[in-house]
């Protein structure tokens, strides 16, 4: 029974990742509401609000006042997953992802007309799935939340006409909780199960912490209608200390040796990744302008998922350990805006999102998919200074199958289909005072 735990709880059950229908991997893109109209297309050279802080911080020279934004999107998925199993639990598992709210603020004060500083927080990674208690698969799906907000200073220099550079530094804070239950392996008493219901939690992390990278950024501007930006954001690795609980009988050969309920202090390294972003504008005439950015993002960073604690002596010291091997991905959008007149501009935009995670790898926590974005929004002028932003998302993503191990016997894996698509609303403040 401690092979059977250790391979398969421990090296497969806990993931910090779940499945995400709103972007690739868990990677958050709601810096703006203005970019979500437009699907994040040309995010590193419009410029057109202070949001522009959390994407190019040599943008901020293009403002020659105090400007101010702020807003709110609403990310709402629809999520599903299906194991193929004949099992008296649920193996029908529907919106596993619930509705989420990703704040962002930014404010940029120009010092002189070549020096700018600037302040932005917002989020780049996020998720939160909940799988039924007694869902069959629980031992590897149950509830998982990540949180993580940046705080993010920046300061820009104008070094001529054409061209701007900036930098910042990036505060992260991380927020983390998961549970796994039994499912599956309580249908069987030991020595071939964990016996018990199937809702019985048979682990329970919860940690958070700091991590700290920088930020650089290089804006080109040919002249005021066409200019080009490119974005450099560094890894940043945030130790989460924390809590684990283990809930299997010492006898099943829990990593704490302790039983039921037995709590041990923690920790465990999340490796964000690096993200390269290029983007250019373009206004065609009085009415009509078209921009477009392609993303890196340096998955390759997450190599595995190792939570250590001396609590966890029977294991080595290791309370858990997930093997990722994610590939680097790619974003590409491409996007139109069209203002009517003083007060009213709309935009669309397109996008399409690789997913990071390899087929082999791909685990009912992490059923990760290549999404398709299609956005709408709006700005509303109201005067010189005020102005309000809406948009629309809608994000299709693809139906993918997997196959994995509840325990570390070949006889026990399980094919499992998931996906789903997201609709992301926004509205958002601006202000030049």
């Amino acid at each position: 029974m401690s092979s059977l735990f250790k391979k398969s709880l421990v090296a497969t059950s806990l993931s910090l990742l779940a499945v995400q229908a709103h972007s690739a991997g868990f990677q958050v893109s709601e810096t703006s509401v203005s970019g979500l109209g437009r699907a994040f297309a040309g995010e590193a050279a419009i410029a057109d609000n202070a949001a522009v802080g959390a994407r190019n911080a040599a943008a901020l020279t293009r403002f020659n006042t105090t400007a101010f934004s702020g807003g709110l999107s609403i990310i709402d998925p629809d999520v599903h997953a299906d194991v193929e199993a004949t099992s008296p639990l649920t193996t029908d598992a529907k919106d596993i992802a619930p509705t989420e709210y990703v704040p962002n603020i930014h404010i940029i004060q120009p010092i002189d007309d070549k020096l700018a500083v600037g302040f932005s927080a917002f989020s780049n990674f996020g998720l939160s799935t909940d799988y039924p208690k007694d869902f069959h698969a629980g031992s590897i799906a149950g509830s998982t939340e990540l949180v993580t907000m940046n705080f993010n200073p920046n300061i820009a220099y104008k070094l001529n006409d054409q061209w701007s550079i900036g930098a910042g530094i990036s505060a992260i804070y991380a927020d983390a909780e998961l549970k796994r239950q039994k499912g599956a392996l309580s249908l069987q008493n030991p020595p071939n199960g964990l016996g018990g219901n199937a809702s019985d939690q048979v682990a329970k992390l919860t940690g958070d912490g700091w991590g700290f990278g920088w930020n650089l950024g290089l804006l080109w501007e040919i002249n005021e209608d066409n200019r080009f930006g490119l974005t450099y954001r560094s890894q940043t690795d945030v130790t989460l200390d924390g809590k684990f609980t283990d809930g299997l009988p010492a006898l099943a050969g829990g990593p704490t040796g302790g039983g039921p309920g037995t709590e041990v202090d923690g920790e465990l390294e999340l490796n964000l990744p690096e993200i390269i972003e290029f983007s250019g504008f373009h206004q065609l005439n009085q009415q009509l302008a078209v921009h477009y950015s392609a993303m890196y993002t340096g998955w390759d960073s997450l190599k595995e998922l190792k939570a250590t604690g001396s609590g966890c002596s029977a294991n080595n010291n290791v309370c858990f350990q997930k093997e990722e091997d994610w590939d680097n991905s790619w974003r590409y959008a491409l996007g139109a805006t069209y203002t009517m007149d003083e007060q009213w501009a709309f935009r669309a935009g397109y996008a399409y999102d690789e997913s990071p995670v390899p087929a082999e790898k791909r685990t009912l926590s992490i059923p990760d998919s290549d999404r398709h974005w299609w956005s709408l929004g709006t700005t509303y002028t109201a005067n010189e200074n005020l102005s309000v932003d809406l948009g629309f998302a809608y994000l299709d993503g693809d139906q993918v199958d997997g196959t994995e191990a509840l325990t570390s016997t070949t006889s026990s894996d399980t094919d499992f289909s998931a996906g789903g698509d997201a609709y992301i609303y926004g509205l958002q403040l601006n202000y030049l005072f």
